[in-house]
């Protein structure tokens, strides 16, 4: 997993540095990074989730294998759907909106790719938080409040 990563990512970033060179950096942006923001995310935090389950495996802690490996699959699975509503938002992106990418105005591929990244960071960064706060608030018994 984290091998085929590491290739695709110096894949990608050779291309972004080909199209630099050659002065058409900025189409390239607009034609990968519309869809790619949320697809490149998506597939990062797949290959996570694959290697927890790999972890659950390999590293078992004081759980026995099968036990570990259960709950591997259910954390892993977890992680994998979370990434479903990006991966088809980017096959949506990629189907029908990259392809104007060329001609639509600046601002408006700029503010495509702002939000995509908005919305992923703050699925994954800070709606966590708010989940956790919210959890922990409800743990917390009226009389010692």
């Amino acid at each position: 997993t984290l091998w085929i990563l590491f290739k695709n990512c110096v894949m990608l970033g050779s291309f972004q540095y080909f199209f630099y060179e050659q002065d058409v950096f900025w189409e390239s942006v607009r034609g990968i990074w519309i869809h790619g923001s949320m697809e490149i995310f998506a597939i990062v935090i797949e290959a996570a989730a694959g290697l927890i389950l790999g972890a659950s495996i390999l590293f078992p802690g004081t759980y026995s294998r099968k036990v570990s490996f259960k709950r591997g699959v259910k954390t892993g699975v977890k992680i994998l759907i979370s990434t479903f509503p990006f991966t088809f938002s980017a096959g949506f992106l990629e189907g029908f909106i990259t392809r104007y990418s060329n001609v639509m105005p600046n601002f408006a591929s700029v503010l495509i790719i702002l939000f995509t990244l908005s919305l992923i960071s703050y699925y994954y960064l800070v709606y966590p938080f708010k989940v956790y706060k919210k959890e922990h608030q409800k743990l917390v018994l009226p009389e010692y409040a």
